[in-house]
């Protein structure tokens, strides 16, 4: 699911935003990327439970977004990538 995306620090934006320094952020400000402007707008800071939410149904969360990921539906699914954003992107 996140092949293409980088969590670590120091390494830039390829085709996805760096995932680095994810939790405590703003939707929509990592340098290098062009987001939606429904990602931008929305204003959204990134923790568990707003990823939680957002995992489930990425266009319901944020309408007009331009991710094409369709979401978790399996809670634990949901958990586990956030479990591992946690340790990967500190």
């Amino acid at each position: 699911m996140f092949k293409s995306y980088k969590v670590r620090a120091g390494i830039g934006v390829c085709r996805r935003p760096n995932l680095n320094g994810l939790f405590g952020r703003q939707a929509g400000t990592a340098a290098g990327y062009s987001y939606s402007a429904a990602n931008k707008d929305m204003a959204v800071v990134w923790g568990e439970n707003t990823l939680y939410e957002y995992l489930l149904n990425p266009k319901k969360y944020i309408p007009g977004t331009k991710k094409m990921f369709h979401g978790l539906k399996n809670p634990q699914d949901r958990a586990d990538v956030i479990a591992y954003l946690k340790q990967s992107t500190a």
